[in-house]
C-alpha cells in the first residue's frame, strides 16, 4: 500500500504533528515523478483528516499554503505549484483554486480512476492498469463531459478545446499507437496548445509591463483594468463586458485587503476573470428553462465555485439565500436561471457591505435593483 491507513486511538493532525513520515512507492515515483509522488502522498493523507463536500462527482478538500509549508518543508513554492500542476495535467489530481501564490490555499479533489490507479501500484509496473496500452483512437473519438469539465477548471474556453478534437485524433490514428485513458492525454494535448496560443498573442499590456516596468505597488481603490485587459478578457475570452466590470470591485477589495505589492494587477485580474466566467459559464449552462423559484431552493455547487473565486465569504452569501428566495417567491416570476440570479446580487451586496464600511455612503441603491440586476448574464 502506497498511504498507511491511519489509527483512530492515534489520529494524527496535521495542525499539532507535522513530522508524520510520508511513505511513497518507488513505481509510482518513476512513472509520474518524484516530487508528484510525494505531494500526491502528502495529500492524500490528509484527505483522511479534512473536512470535505461534494460536488460534480468528486469529494473536494481544501487545505491552507501553510500548512502544506509545514508538511513540506524541502520544496520551495514553485516547485510545490510546479508538482501540483504536473498531477493535474495527468489528470490525477483536480484543482479548482487559484495558484498557490495569489489565493494562499489549495482545493483539490482526487481524480477517481486515475488518482486510485496512480495511489495504487501493482509490484510490477507492467502490470498497472493505469499505464498499460489500451485502445487504439477511434475515428469518432469525443472527450467526455468530465474531461471537458476538467479543461473547464484550467479556465480554458470550451470552444478552444473543441477546436482541438480533429488534429488530437488525427494525429493518433496516424501513430497508431493504443492508449489507456484518452480523455486524460487530451486534457493535457488542450492545455499545451492553450499556453501556446496565450504565448502567441503577446498582449500589449504584456509587453508594456516589461518594457516598462516599474516598482511593485499596492492597487489603489480607483484601480481599473487597462484597455488592453479589457480587450484580451472580451475579444479573446468571450467574457460578456458587464460581468467584467462586476468584477472589478471585489478584486480590488480582495488585494486591497491583503495589502500585497505588485506591477502586475492588469495579469491578475485577467486571470481572475476567466476563471469565474468558466465557472459561471457551467453554473447556467443547464439552467435555462424559466420557472418559479422554490422554497427549497439552493445556489448549484458550481455557483459556490464562482463565489469562492470571488473571494467572497461563503457564509455571507448563505445568509443571503432566505430572503432571497421570500422575495422572488412574493413576486412569483420566472426566470431562466435562479443561479445567475442570486450570483449577481451576492456580489453587489459584498461589495455595498465594503462600501459602507470603507464609510463611502455616496452609493445610493435599494434592494429591489439588486435582485433584478443581471445585466451580464443576459
Amino acid at each position: 500500500m502506497l498511504f498507511a491507513q491511519p489509527d483512530p486511538k492515534t489520529a494524527f493532525v496535521p495542525s499539532l504533528l507535522p513530522e508524520r513520515q510520508i511513505v511513497i512507492s518507488p513505481s509510482l515515483a518513476a512513472t509520474i515523478g518524484l516530487e508528484e509522488a510525494v505531494v500526491l502522498s502528502c495529500l492524500a493523507q490528509l484527505g483522511d483528516f479534512l473536512p470535505s463536500e461534494k460536488s460534480r462527482g468528486y469529494r473536494w478538500y481544501q487545505v491552507q499554503l501553510k500548512q502544506l509549508n509545514r508538511l513540506l518543508p524541502f520544496l520551495t513554492l514553485e516547485r510545490l505549484q510546479h508538482a501540483l500542476n504536473s498531477l493535474r495535467d495527468k489528470g490525477i489530481l483536480l484543482v479548482s483554486s487559484p495558484p498557490l501564490a495569489e489565493s494562499g490555499e489549495l482545493r483539490f479533489a482526487f481524480d477517481e480512476a486515475a488518482g486510485k490507479s496512480a495511489a495504487q501500484p501493482a509490484p510490477q509496473p507492467e502490470q498497472s492498469s493505469a499505464f498499460r496500452a489500451g485502445q487504439q483512437m477511434s475515428p469518432d473519438w469525443q472527450p467526455d463531459r468530465d474531461c471537458m469539465a476538467l479543461i473547464n477548471q484550467q479556465g480554458i474556453p470550451t470552444s478552444f478545446a473543441r477546436d482541438q478534437i480533429a488534429a488530437f485524433v488525427q494525429y493518433w490514428r496516424e501513430r497508431g499507437e493504443a492508449r489507456h485513458a484518452w480523455g486524460n492525454r487530451f486534457v493535457q494535448h488542450v492545455a499545451r496548445e492553450w499556453q501556446r496560443f496565450q504565448a502567441s498573442q503577446q498582449p500589449a499590456w504584456q509587453k508594456q509591463a516589461s518594457q516598462n516596468a516599474t516598482e511593485p505597488a499596492a492597487i489603489d481603490m480607483n484601480w481599473q483594468p487597462s484597455a488592453d485587459a479589457l480587450d484580451i478578457l472580451r475579444v479573446q475570452a468571450g467574457v460578456n463586458e458587464s460581468f467584467i466590470r462586476d468584477a472589478i470591485p471585489e478584486f480590488v477589495l480582495f488585494w486591497q485587503e491583503k495589502g500585497e505589492r505588485s506591477n502586475t494587477w492588469n495579469a491578475r485580474f485577467i486571470n481572475h476573470v476567466r476563471r469565474q466566467w468558466a465557472r459561471f459559464q457551467h453554473a447556467v449552462e443547464n439552467d435555462n428553462d424559466p420557472r418559479p423559484i422554490e422554497g427549497n431552493w439552493q445556489p448549484s455547487a458550481d455557483v459556490w465555485d464562482v463565489i469562492d473565486l470571488a473571494r467572497i465569504e461563503r457564509s455571507f452569501a448563505r445568509e443571503l439565500v432566505p430572503e432571497f428566495i421570500i422575495y422572488w417567491r412574493d413576486r412569483n416570476e420566472a426566470r431562466e436561471s435562479w443561479n445567475t440570479t442570486f450570483l449577481q446580487f451576492v456580489k453587489r451586496q459584498w461589495q455595498m457591505r465594503h462600501t459602507a464600511n470603507s464609510g463611502d455612503n455616496t452609493r445610493d441603491r435599494k434592494l429591489i435593483d439588486d435582485l433584478t440586476d443581471t445585466s451580464w448574464a443576459s
